[in-house]
């Protein structure tokens, strides 16, 4: 059986010589950190047995040839020499052509309302990213990044009704008491609202997800159990630490080598 890829190799950054690419295997240009690029390694890593390669890319010093390549964003999957940029459309691509362990419904309304839900929720991030990202000239006060987190609870409650109407609680997942796409797209926005609290520890608990959203937090709780999440996934500690160190320093590596140590 052919080795897991290391997605936890270092960044390749400008100058770097290209990696050799293997046509009859999927490749996947990646960035540990990226929440978009995560989408794919999920689901990737969900599709029992499909054996990929990965490279790991430095966005602040991108490769000449993943430039020439790319639309200069992760994720890339490259497949029979094609080059697949965006995580919605590389997801979509990999569930179709690989269906085993289907992750799409059956039923196409349900497929457009799971689709209508992750592009909504999607919407988050202008609000969420400001909180824990770091945006050139631009610094956020502590004052402006509650303001961006209230706007954050709003797409957090209008999930967790979503969550009740699917009866999450009881079944697990969006899909019922399977993983589906939807929860995997989904996924890596709350993995960073959950580690809200150690990544701006000043505000703390004000960053929490409250406690009687009880059908997100079982969720979350049923996400983490999952193989994929498991192998991928970073814990809120991990994860905050690993940000704050590539924020400061701008080196990746540098942030997940800390976060290791805790």
């Amino acid at each position: 059986m052919p080795a897991e890829p290391s997605w936890d190799s270092n960044h390749l950054s400008d100058g770097s010589d290209k990696p050799k690419i293997d046509d009859n295997v999927l490749h996947v240009y990646n960035m540990r950190l990226c929440p978009f690029a995560e989408r794919v390694m999920l689901v990737l890593l969900h599709k029992s047995g499909l054996h990929f390669n990965c490279t790991n890319i430095n966005l602040k010093s991108k490769p000449g040839w993943f430039l020439d390549s790319s639309l200069g964003k992760v994720p890339v999957l490259l497949t029979n020499g094609e080059a697949i940029p965006e995580s919605l459309i590389v997801c979509d691509y990999l569930d179709e052509v690989y269906s085993e362990d289907k992750l799409h419904p059956a039923d196409a309304l349900q497929k457009a309302r799971d689709r209508v839900l992750v592009e909504t929720q999607g919407h988050m991030l202008s609000s969420l990213y400001p909180i824990f990202g770091k945006i050139p000239g631009k610094i956020f006060s502590n004052d402006e990044k509650l303001e961006k987190f209230q706007i954050v609870l709003k797409y957090i409650g209008d999930f967790e009704k979503e969550l009740k109407k699917r009866d999450v609680q009881n079944n697990g997942f969006l899909g019922g008491n399977t993983v589906c796409m939807a929860d995997y797209m989904i996924f890596p926005f709350y993995e960073r609202i959950v580690a809200l609290p150690h990544i701006v520890a000043e505000l703390g608990d004000a960053l929490r997800i409250p406690s009687e959203m009880e059908a997100v937090r079982h969720w979350m709780r049923c996400m983490r159990e999952l193989g994929p999440v498991q192998k991928y996934g970073l814990s809120p500690e991990c994860l905050a630490k690993a940000l704050l160190v590539y924020q400061e320093s701008g080196d990746c590596d540098k942030g997940m080598a800390e976060a290791k140590d805790l």
